[in-house]
């Protein structure tokens, strides 16, 4: 049986989403004076990539273009070429949206199943799951579809002596310092997109 959606979750998690975007929409641009000394948010600077990864438009991201078969936009006063409807602005915003909605989803989500879980232990202490839920392979219990529910131990989490907390201290300090004076060398992983909500 396949697993049921949470439409009241569904539903509040697109509708907070959909008051975040308004609301960003909605914000007065704020234009520099001489009294407030403010000024107006900085459009992202496109020359430059972020660490590990091409600019924009430069020739190490057309040759990733390339290879994924997209083509580049069209440059200014081109004739304009076939468009690629996964980068139109409608689709773009579909797809910002559709980023911030589910973003707002797992967090509430990582809520729930831990709600869930708790209830679950309390539920098992008590020894209700025995009575309501028939037994399954392994000492678990039996769910719709063929699903198996089980209680598992936690991992182990050890704890070590002085000897090897000392030696955890010294290989800590030896890293330090070979980061500091350029020994140790790093390399950066993929880049990936943060989601900053506003504050309050």
């Amino acid at each position: 049986m396949a697993p049921t959606t949470n439409r009241p979750l569904c539903h509040a998690a697109s509708a907070i989403a959909d008051a975040a975007l308004q609301a960003l929409q909605h914000l007065p641009r704020r234009t520099t004076t001489s009294a407030s000394n403010t000024s107006a948010p900085q459009a992202p600077d496109t020359t430059k990539g972020v660490a590990g990864e091409p600019a924009p438009g430069s020739h190490e991201a057309l040759a990733v273009l390339a290879e994924r078969g997209i083509a580049p936009p069209a440059a200014a006063g081109a004739p304009l070429g076939p468009d690629d409807q996964r980068f139109s602005p409608i689709a773009i915003g579909h797809l910002t949206h559709r980023l911030v909605e589910l973003k707002l989803m797992l967090d509430q989500l990582g809520t729930e199943q831990k709600e869930l879980h708790d209830t679950l232990r309390l539920a098992h202490l008590r020894g209700d799951l025995r009575h309501l839920l028939p037994p399954g392979g392994e000492g678990g219990y039996q769910l719709p579809g063929g699903v198996q529910l089980h209680r598992r131990a936690g991992r182990r989490q050890w704890q070590y002596g002085p000897e090897v907390q000392e030696l955890e201290a010294q290989l800590k300090a030896q890293q330090v310092y070979e980061q500091s004076n350029g020994q140790a060398v790093w390399s950066l992983g993929a880049a990936f997109w943060e989601l900053r909500f506003p504050k309050g």
